[in-house]
């Protein structure tokens, strides 16, 4: 069996908690190294793979399967464990490198794995900025190596339902989505609310899982065209204080964001819009609505299990059991995207989820944080791109510290006004 090497750069919660499990279900990938600049957090995670696959291992061999146990037993053995990537780069020589760090490290590692000659998939957002995406799409088509945009969303099996649906035309002409991606915020961990380490808040952090995944059931043949902060909230501060290293602080970046995107295939004369919404302060948008010109379809759970409720036009309703890929194990959507990064490696094909979608998506974030510093405006990404440029070619080398700054003008308490 012809097997994938993998390293990983970035061996902290993201890995151990949504990476590592897939890695043993996955005969044909081979862990080979971790690498991380805390050396703490090697050793932690040196420790959940030892367990993880320990685990799995046990397993195969209940089930008769000794010699694949043998197999995950000796990668752990054979590990390696790096606090510099371009050593790592070097000596391991990866077939693919997962990139699990913070968005400020996301460019660089890339842009040094590529040119290192190894496929990337790396976590979302792409980067801090549309800017240091361009460095990164650039890198790729140089080095004519594979990149995934790793949006777990679209191998969720709500998701994948709902595309094959689509797909069926049981909607007819898919109009309007609403997704939100909302949790009470990351309090305590002083990164995630550091702009120049996330390049943003709930924004770039929670609201790009609803856009990718929008953009993934309109389909990913039409483009993004233009963004509009959505009223009442916009792009906004909510709550002005949280813990942050243990101390209440004011915070410098969003919790909550809500815009509108239009996607649309000139070609063809369709489109679809689509109202989303990234928290930090919790939920208040319609989640899981969507709208085409022959049904309307929202998630349910009936009996305990995930049903898609379909309405007709004559309000005739009936309901579609949620499921996955239904030829092979896929315990979850982490499983999913890192599955799909070993075949496209194997059999030659490119990602569907690729550099050019993560970086039109972090546009998206772009244009958004632009519709709102222009009273909440529609903004085209043409729009949003001369403006991010005009701040390169002015600022130069440190021509994304200076737009995260430009955008997070931005943002206003939203019970003060506009």
């Amino acid at each position: 069996m012809e097997r994938v090497r993998v390293a990983v750069i970035g061996a902290g919660g993201i890995f151990r908690g949504a990476h590592l499990p897939a890695y043993p279900q996955i005969p044909e990938a081979k862990l080979v190294a971790l690498c991380d600049i805390s050396e703490a957090s090697l050793m932690e995670s040196l420790k959940a793979v030892k367990h993880v696959y320990e685990k799995q291992a046990s397993h195969l061999r209940e089930s008769g399967r000794g010699e694949l146990a043998e197999e995950l037993l000796k990668d752990v053995e054979e590990l390696k464990l790096y606090r510099d990537y371009e050593q790592m780069l070097k000596e391991v020589k990866p077939d693919v490198v997962d990139i699990c760090t913070m968005p400020n490290a996301h460019a660089p590692a890339a842009i040094a794995s590529l040119r290192s000659g190894a496929h990337v998939m790396c976590e979302k957002p792409m980067c801090r900025t549309w800017l240091e995406c361009m460095d990164v799409v650039e890198a790729v088509e140089e080095t004519g190596r594979f990149y995934q945009h790793n949006e777990n969303w679209i191998y969720d099996p709500l998701y994948h339902t709902l595309r094959r649906l689509i797909q069926r035309g049981v909607f007819g002409e898919l109009q309007f989505i609403s997704l939100s991606c909302s949790h009470q915020g990351p309090e305590n961990r002083s990164s995630f609310w550091d702009p120049m380490v996330s390049g943003g808040g709930s924004l770039v952090d929670m609201a790009v899982h609803a856009i990718t995944t929008a953009w993934f059931l309109a389909g990913f043949d039409m483009k993004p065209t233009w963004v509009k902060a959505a009223e009442p909230y916009g792009i906004c501060i909510k709550v002005k204080e949280r813990i942050i290293a243990n101390m209440p602080s004011e915070i410098e970046v969003e919790d909550d964001a809500h815009l509108l995107v239009h996607f649309e295939d000139v070609n063809l004369g369709r489109w679809t819009d689509a109202h989303v919404e990234g928290s930090w302060s919790g939920k208040d948008a319609i989640d899981g609505l969507f709208v085409g010109t022959q049904a309307i379809a929202r998630p349910k759970f009936t009996d305990g299990k995930m049903q898609i409720e379909i309405t007709d036009p004559f309000g005739y309703s009936t309901g579609v059991d949620v499921s996955g890929p239904n030829w092979t194990h896929w315990p979850s959507s982490f499983y999913g995207e890192i599955r799909t990064m070993i075949e496209c490696v194997l059999q030659n094909r490119k990602p569907i989820c690729d550099h050019i979608v993560g970086a039109e998506t972090q546009a998206i974030t772009g244009a958004a944080y632009l519709s709102q510093l222009e009273g909440m405006r529609k903004v085209t990404l043409d729009e949003y791109k001369d403006w991010a440029n005009a701040i390169k070619k002015k600022a130069k080398k440190n021509a994304s510290e200076v737009l995260i700054r430009e955008q997070l003008k931005a943002l206003r308490h939203w019970r003060k006004g506009r």
